[in-house]
Parts: structure tokens; sequence; C-alpha cells
């Protein structure tokens, strides 16, 4: 029985240096894909770490990006290939580093408090405003109005 502790340095050692889980997996001497899967789901921790190696991984992909574009003799039948492995190592790089993202991410802390105020040069009546500048809001308004019209009873 393969033991977690026994890989998980190695398994995560190989994905910082941008090795797919699935090739590490493949290995004689390591243990099968859905074996990692299984110790993922069964600790955190490891997750964890798998996820931030992945991370670090397309981090080190980025890096050999910028070596292949710094390269002068690059053959004009490999251009077309050699774009398509940039693209998708840039869009893989975009999903797991959020620096390199196109979705930004906003943080509230502390209480936020929406004041309304306004101005207007429309003439009210006082009847019904004074309600509202009081803090009275709409039942303060319904009262008055049954007290100036005891008639109209809605009950």
């Amino acid at each position: 029985m393969m033991k977690l502790e026994q890989y998980s340095d190695k398994i995560l050692e190989q994905l910082q240096l941008g090795t797919p889980l699935t090739k590490i997996c493949k290995q004689k001497d390591m243990p099968g894909l859905t074996t990692v899967y299984k110790w993922a789901r069964e600790n955190k921790e490891f997750a964890a770490d798998l996820q931030e190696a992945r991370k670090t991984g397309a981090a080190t992909w980025l890096d050999r990006c910028l070596e292949l574009l710094e390269q002068k003799d690059i053959p004009p039948n490999q251009l077309g290939f050699l774009r398509e492995q940039m693209h998708h190592y840039r869009w893989l790089a975009s999903k797991l580093i959020s620096v390199y993202g196109d979705k930004s991410e906003v943080k509230q802390t502390g209480e936020s408090t929406i004041k309304v105020m306004w101005e207007s040069d429309i003439p009210t009546s006082t009847h019904n405003t004074q309600g509202l500048a009081h803090g009275g809001g709409v039942q303060e308004i319904q009262e008055k109005k049954q007290l100036s019209n005891p008639e109209a009873d809605p009950r």
C-alpha cells in the first residue's frame, strides 16, 4: 500500500517544475493518478499543496516561454506550433495564478453605509414629507392620513 508521506514531496516538486500530474503518475515508482486524487480528497492540506505546486508550475512554464521568445534560431515551420504552446501556457497561468488572470477581485472590509439625499425644486405637501423627514417613514404617513380622514378606514 502506497503512503502519501512517501510520495508527496516528489509529486509536489515535479509539479512545481511544470511536469503535469498525469505524466508524474505514469512513472514506474510513482502512485497512480486515482490514488493521488484520493489522497487529495482525504487530506485537505495535501490538496492545497497540490494547488500551490500547480501555480508554481504554471509560473515555471511562463519562464520557459520567455526563454523560447528570446531564441533567435527557431525554424519557420515551428513558429505556429510554438505560438499555440505559448498561448496555452499563458491561458493556463491566467487560470491558476490570479496575478495573470482576467478577473479582478474586490474585497470589502468594515461596515458599509449608503446615505441617499436629494434636493428638489418641485413643491410637495408638507403633510406627506414631514413624516419621511423625521424618520417616521410610510407608517407615520398612513397614520396621519387616517387621522385627517377618519371615514376612510381601510380595515
